[in-house]
């Protein structure tokens, strides 16, 4: 059943999909035992959609996979030395003098976001 996915979808979405998988081979597993977990917070599919994909034989389709699951990344490969980002760094700073201060500020913060990734925006829940 998750053979179609083999290759397409990251190795840490094929694992969230076979542990679903596994809970949905649970004796008189249901849609109300769910709770759509996983369909909900990663776009993947969940327990009871996998019970009755399996139930209809159908095969689990990868249009219903968030497309973030899809980006593979190959490691290992090698350093490629010649790489650079200068051209792309320049036309931003070019577009940062050209630009409302306003937009500035946005530019700025998205550049924050993506250079400290451990920072988040979110307050911590109130006590």
């Amino acid at each position: 059943m998750m053979r179609e996915l083999k290759g397409y979808i990251s190795r840490r979405a094929l694992k969230f999909i076979y542990d679903e998988f596994k809970r949905s081979k649970t004796f008189d597993f249901g849609k109300e035992d769910c709770g759509c977990v996983q369909k909900t917070s990663y776009r993947l599919h969940c327990a009871c959609i996998i019970t009755m994909k399996s139930k209809q034989k159908l095969p689990l389709v990868l249009d219903y996979i968030y497309p973030h699951w899809k980006r593979l990344s190959v490691q290992g490969e090698e350093v490629d030395d010649d790489f650079s980002v200068m051209d792309e760094w320049n036309d931003i700073q070019e577009r940062l003098n050209k630009c409302p201060y306003k937009m500035k500020l946005y530019i700025k913060e998205m550049m924050h976001q993506l250079a400290f990734l451990e920072d988040t925006n979110l307050s911590p829940p109130p006590k």
